[in-house]
């Protein structure tokens, strides 16, 4: 298999992993809100420098593979996530 191929399949599968474990900590676990989101912003932070690696490995490439898209997409998912659960945060603080 392609080298190149390999690397957005093994970060997809990392990203797939940490959102697993966020979710199963989420309900299983201790049930402290705040465990959960500085674990949703550090997966947000990591998925930045996914973004990152995108530009460089699928934008400025010569050759795109489509396989590219799955981890930026996921990526895009979790920022916006974060990005909605702090302006819900903000909104009920005005409220």
């Amino acid at each position: 298999m392609n080298r190149l191929i390999i690397f957005p399949i093994i970060i997809t599968v990392i990203q797939l992993i940490s959102i697993g474990h966020l979710y199963y900590i989420h309900k299983h676990g201790s049930g402290q809100f705040p465990a959960d989101f500085i674990e949703l912003n550090i997966l947000a932070i990591c998925n930045i420098g996914v973004l990152i690696l995108a530009y460089f490995f699928y934008f400025k490439a010569d050759d795109k593979l489509s396989i590219w898209l799955v981890p930026i997409l996921i990526s895009a998912i979790t920022i916006l996530t974060l990005l909605v659960s702090y302006v819900i945060m903000w909104i009920d603080k005005y409220k």
